[in-house]
């Protein structure tokens, strides 16, 4: 029987199987959630946080199925993460917004590529990862973001030669071309709001 997708309400939540959400943020993102998709053992890190899914999407390669009672929907490419996968299935399904909590930690490699994928994914999906210390997000252009006086920010291009300017940090940019190694780590709002403007793809950490 093909899934209802009619069950699936914002605010919605896709956990991976990453590290266990400890701070309040990512915690309370979960809480706040209509619907709880899990991107395949990112069901047994629920359970250890007696949250139950909604869905769970993957391989199955980590979780046994039948120790769950929610829909599950196989996704066998292999050449792709769960991550990939689920966003992929959900953007097919017309799923075009969501926070992504349990995606970091624990394995390096594993949450490397999730930042890649969110450079991947940004432009047709609005996704905001949680991670135990802050919020990521990817833009282009300019983007205004609430914040606090003294709050860390880093900005990170994911490659040379991006333009980017800002407003209301510490440190100010403009139409700077940030270089490897250190890029623009370890800056700081000054006001209750800030703006990027850029003319590429960055990262934007905005530690809690």
């Amino acid at each position: 029987m093909p899934f209802d997708m009619t069950q699936l309400i914002s605010p919605i939540v896709l956990m991976g199987n990453g590290e266990i959400p400890s701070h309040d943020i990512p915690i309370n993102i979960i809480k706040n959630a209509k619907t709880i998709l899990s991107a395949d053992g990112g069901a047994n890190k629920l359970n250890r946080l007696e949250f139950l899914p909604n869905l769970i999407l993957g391989d199955l390669d980590s979780i046994t199925p039948n120790q769950f009672k929610c829909d599950i929907i196989e996704l066998k490419d292999q050449s792709k993460t769960d991550l990939q996968k689920s966003l992929d299935w959900c953007s097919e399904n017309g799923i075009m917004e969501m926070s992504l909590v349990g995606f970091s930690g624990e394995q390096d490699d594993h949450w490397m590529a999730a930042l890649w994928t969110l450079i991947t994914y940004f432009e047709k999906m609005n996704l905001t990862f949680y991670s135990n210390t802050s919020k990521i997000v990817c833009v282009n252009g300019e983007s205004k973001f609430d914040s606090f006086i003294g709050q860390t920010i880093s900005i990170i291009p994911p490659r040379e030669n991006i333009e980017i300017s800002t407003d209301g940090l510490k440190y100010h940019l403009s139409k700077s071309i940030l270089k490897p190694p250190s890029f623009s780590t370890r800056n700081e709002a000054i006001r209750n709001s800030f703006s990027i403007q850029s003319n590429g793809p960055v990262w934007v950490f905005l530690n809690y």
